[in-house]
């Protein structure tokens, strides 16, 4: 090795010269490269376990309100799979109008439910849930919000508890427009897989 090293200093000329300082450049880039595709690797195991995160919050927030809505005297939606209004949740449809308020909000709506892509009835169930509980008092107008918390107040009920009726009616019409029965939300719960 050090012979062919001897020889080329003796007829070093500048041609071999930047050859050689090419190879260098070139091993330093490829070494630089790979400690920069480690990073990123390292990066997405670490976004990879967030999102799983994410999906375990949501699920928790869901048990919560529906442990919530069981100790209700009166409560709103029945917490079994698929999830349904009770005949005080279709009272409280009706007394607010939730049918009325849901047609002209329904694009913005299903439009923020289809932004997380779900992939089956029981996404979409969980993603609606989720959308209505944060759009609630958004989508009332001033009439329909004193209408929700007069009705609230009448029933012993948090506004936000209201959230769950229009969460369950946004699911059965983003479902209907698909051509999916709400049955099929059961096929897809993760109590089934």
């Amino acid at each position: 090795m050090t012979e062919i090293f001897l020889k080329l200093s003796a007829q070093l000329n500048s041609s071999i010269f930047v050859l050689m300082a090419l190879l260098v450049a070139t091993g330093y880039a490829l070494l630089k490269i790979g400690g920069w595709t480690e990073r990123f690797s390292h990066l997405n195991q670490k976004i990879d376990g967030a999102l799983s995160l994410e999906k375990t919050l949501i699920r928790l927030e869901q048990l919560t309100e529906l442990i919530y809505n069981n100790t209700l005297k009166n409560p709103l939606v029945k917490s079994f799979s698929p999830i349904v209004l009770t005949h005080t949740g279709l009272e409280a449809s009706a007394s607010i109008g939730f049918d009325l308020l849901l047609k002209p909000e329904f694009s913005k709506l299903s439009g923020l439910v289809e932004e997380k892509f779900p992939k089956n009835a029981y996404d979409i169930q969980v993603e609606s849930m989720r959308v209505a509980s944060k759009q609630f008092p958004g989508v009332l107008n001033d009439i329909e919000l004193l209408n929700a918390k007069e009705y609230a107040y009448s029933k012993g009920l948090r506004l936000e508890d209201l959230s769950s009726v229009l969460g369950v009616l946004l699911r059965n019409e983003i479902l209907k427009s698909k051509g999916i029965s709400v049955s099929e939300v059961d096929e897809h719960s993760p109590s089934y897989v």
